[in-house]
């Protein structure tokens, strides 16, 4: 299932009204609802910030694979945006010994089972799973 979204923060809740219709087709528990959409809030607002130059619209993939879900977001026209390579956030140092930032793409490389990123003719692609069970 596969659908595309206006570049802007308001375009959010069309975004998790796409997940829910995606988990009610696919009888999926609703309780792994939250993380899924909080990794891809995260991606999603990531996307529409530094992703700034580019006016089309970003696109939302959702597959089931047996006991996990893909999640698929496609930015076009951009310059490359890797989240698989930021830096790791100290969250064991102090908060003033600390830059901001970085902290809701730590949480999703902690919440998912995996994340990749592909860069291809201005086209960044993040995908990331996450099983059911």
């Amino acid at each position: 299932m596969e659908k595309s979204f206006e570049r802007n923060y308001g375009s959010l809740p069309q975004v998790f009204a796409f997940l829910d219709e995606f988990f009610a087709g696919e009888g999926i528990d609703g309780r792994r609802n939250p993380v899924i959409a909080l990794a891809i809030e995260e991606l999603f607002t990531n996307m529409v910030k530094y992703g700034r130059g580019s006016g089309q619209d970003i696109s939302i993939a959702l597959d089931r694979h047996a006991a996990q879900v893909s999640v698929t977001l496609t930015d076009f026209d951009v310059e490359p945006f890797d989240v698989t390579r930021l830096p790791e956030v100290p969250v064991d140092r102090p908060l003033n010994e600390r830059k901001p930032g970085g902290l809701g793409i730590h949480l999703v490389r902690k919440m998912v089972d995996s994340i990749e990123y592909d860069y291809c003719d201005r086209t960044g692609r993040t995908t990331f799973m996450k099983a059911l069970e």
